[in-house]
C-alpha cells in the first residue's frame, strides 16, 4: 500500500511540474490570453482535485503506520491537502470573480487586485510543488530502509 502511494505522489508532483511550469507557460504563449486562462484553469482544477485524492491517500496510507518517520509523512501529506483546497476552494473562487466582474465573500471581506490573488495562487502552487517533492522524498527514502 505504501508503494502504491509513493508512486501515485510521484506522479501527481510530476503533474504539478508539467502543468504549472511548462503547459501554463506555453499556452500563454501561443494562444489569446482569455483562451490560454481558461485552459490553464482548467487544468489547475484537475490537478487540484487529483491532488486532494492522492495526498489524503498519502496521509491516509502513513497515518496507518506506526513508525515515527511515517507519522512525520502523513503530516507533509496533510498540509499539502489543506494547501491545495485552500487554493481552489477559497482562492481560485476569488480569481474568477475577478475575471467574472462578480462578487465573492472573500474578495469583499480582504479586497486585493485580481495580480495579488493570481500571485497567492501562484505561492501555494509553488510551496505545494516543494512540499510534494519533499514528501516523496521521503516516501521513497522511508522505504528504502525497509
Amino acid at each position: 500500500m505504501q508503494r502504491i502511494a509513493a508512486v501515485f505522489a510521484a506522479v501527481w508532483l510530476g503533474m504539478q511540474i508539467m502543468a504549472g511550469y511548462v503547459a501554463a507557460p506555453v499556452l500563454f504563449k501561443t494562444l489569446p490570453k482569455l483562451q490560454a486562462g481558461a485552459i490553464a484553469g482548467e487544468l489547475f482544477a484537475c490537478l487540484a482535485y487529483s491532488g486532494l485524492m492522492v495526498w489524503l491517500f498519502v496521509w491516509w496510507v502513513s497515518k496507518r503506520s506506526a513508525t515515527r518517520a511515517d507519522r512525520r509523512t502523513a503530516l507533509w501529506a496533510g498540509v499539502l491537502a489543506v494547501l491545495l483546497a485552500v487554493n481552489q476552494f477559497l482562492v481560485t473562487p476569488v480569481i474568477e470573480a475577478h475575471k467574472t466582474q462578480t462578487e465573492n465573500w472573500l474578495l469583499s471581506l480582504l479586497g486585493g487586485s485580481f495580480g495579488v490573488w493570481h500571485g497567492v495562487s501562484s505561492l501555494i502552487f509553488m510551496l505545494c510543488a516543494l512540499l510534494a517533492a519533499v514528501a516523496v522524498w521521503r516516501l521513497y527514502a522511508v522505504k528504502s530502509y525497509e
